[in-house]
């Protein structure tokens, strides 16, 4: 069966900034799995089997564990490749953009001073900016794209003042020939600057093909697509690359200042990135890491009609629903560094979560396909998390803190409880929260629009 945008994660929305209590209206109570551990218990006793690490799946003929959550695997990739592009390569890409069109504006330039000396033009004097334009196009589209497309920018910028010039030379019209090569010139430098670059190749806030990634896949309706574009605010740090950005559209220009939402802070600030660390607890693996990402979903700031309207506050203030995700080189050691996870808590089965069900009220554990799915808890290895038959299954993984939520007392540990699992090369978590899987209400919240949730 094929996986549907709801069902595939249900990341736990539970952790909202770092709170830990939630309301626990209409909770369900179901019974604890026979043989289940207690919070923060080692391993297994002697006589129940081991549910703690992935079950034994077969490899395939070369060693190499199967693929698991091809589809997740391929939507996180996605978002991760551009995601480190624009914090290593972004840089260089813009300078050589700006450098590109430089040049043609440099190339225009001093063609304009020869007509302007010699008092004449010359169709391969045309045909010299017209090159230099193509050029310009070729050179900016190998540095952004596929990111941005900056190639039709620039022809847009040429083209319609080649076709003047071409007219106006072949009549030898100097005085209209210089006129055109000025506006050609004028045009071609508005693209080139800083301010160009900042509002139409933006990495802050981001809001090209990686912000439709992060919430891929989109509606197919119109209305609800623009619903959740609109709507929808990103948090984004690239910790192993030190970098943070946010992704959202871009308010409009014609805003007033004050009607403008402001956001301070950085995205995902480092003192965010520690605490939520810490509430994962043995899910941070380092160990052979290539990539490490923090994201958070949150609602757009809507811009008000007056200052006191508008949003205006730290980042953390947004509320936003955070989704961990590790990096490895290769599969099999992503699969080394889950067993190591598990190994440092507890599990209680593995459950598909569902937002629209969770959402409306049916299911408030988010394992309504527990029972069916779930034979790693009764020790059994036939059921896998990446079986194309049914929603993806998430290890429901619970340890315990250094200080309780409720409260603080150090004799009395927290429990933390959350969601991991392997896709691909890669391990993502989320739902980290002080309140058990049970207990949480409509925790999926906002992250029912990001990839994790939609792949």
């Amino acid at each position: 069966m094929e996986r549907t945008r709801r069902t595939l994660l249900g990341v736990g929305a539970a952790l909202v900034g770092t709170t830990g209590c939630l309301g626990v209206e209409g909770v369900e109570y179901p019974d604890a799995p026979e043989g289940a551990d207690a919070p923060g218990d080692d391993g297994d006793s002697d006589d129940d089997p081991p549910d703690d690490g992935p079950p034994d799946d077969p490899a395939d003929a070369d060693g190499d564990p199967p693929a698991a959550n091809p589809a997740l695997a391929d939507a996180t990739r996605a978002v991760v490749d551009d995601a480190v592009w624009f914090a290593t390569e972004y840089p260089d890409a813009v300078a050589t953009y700006r450098n590109a069109v430089a040049d043609a504006v440099s190339t225009v330039r001093s063609v304009r001073e020869t007509v302007d000396e010699e008092a004449t033009i010359t169709a391969e004097q045309v045909e010299e900016v017209a090159a230099a334009g193509e050029t310009a196009a070729s050179r900016a589209a190998d540095a952004l794209e596929p990111h941005f497309s900056p190639g039709p920018r620039i022809r847009a910028r040429v083209d319609p003042h080649l076709d003047v010039l071409r007219d106006f030379a072949s009549r030898d019209d100097v005085d209209r020939a210089l006129e055109e090569l000025d506006r050609m010139r004028t045009d071609l430098a508005s693209i080139g600057t800083a301010i160009y670059v900042e509002e139409e190749f933006s990495r802050d806030p981001i809001h090209n093909r990686l912000f439709r990634r992060l919430l891929a896949p989109l509606p197919t309706d119109d209305g609800e697509r623009g619903r959740v574009t609109s709507g929808t605010l990103v948090e984004l740090a690239v910790a192993s690359r030190g970098f943070s950005t946010f992704a959202h559209r871009p308010y409009g220009d014609e805003l007033d200042r004050d009607d403008v939402p402001r956001i301070y802070g950085d995205a995902f600030a480092p003192e965010r990135q520690r605490e939520l660390r810490a509430r994962l607890g043995p899910i941070p693996q380092s160990a052979d890491r290539i990539e490490e990402l923090f994201v958070a979903f949150a609602d757009r700031p809507s811009a008000g009609n007056r200052r006191r309207e508008a949003f205006e506050g730290w980042a953390r203030e947004l509320d936003g629903v955070p989704a961990y995700v590790q990096r490895y080189p290769d599969a099999e050691t992503a699969e080394a560094r889950l067993s190591t996870a598990l190994e440092g808590g507890s599990t209680e089965g593995r459950a598909a979560i569902d937002p629209e069900a969770t959402l409306a009220g049916s299911d408030f554990s988010g394992n309504s396909s527990a029972t069916e799915n779930d034979t790693a808890a009764d020790g059994g290895s036939e059921e896998r998390a990446d079986v194309d038959d049914g929603p993806t299954a998430w290890y429901r993984f619970y340890h315990r803190e250094a200080e309780g939520e409720r409260y603080g007392f150090d004799e009395h540990a927290g429990v933390q409880y959350g969601y991991v699992v392997r896709a691909g090369e890669f391990l993502l978590a989320t739902g980290f929260s002080g309140d058990a899987w049970e207990e949480r209400t409509g925790w999926h919240g906002r992250l029912r629009h990001g990839w994790v949730s939609g792949a």
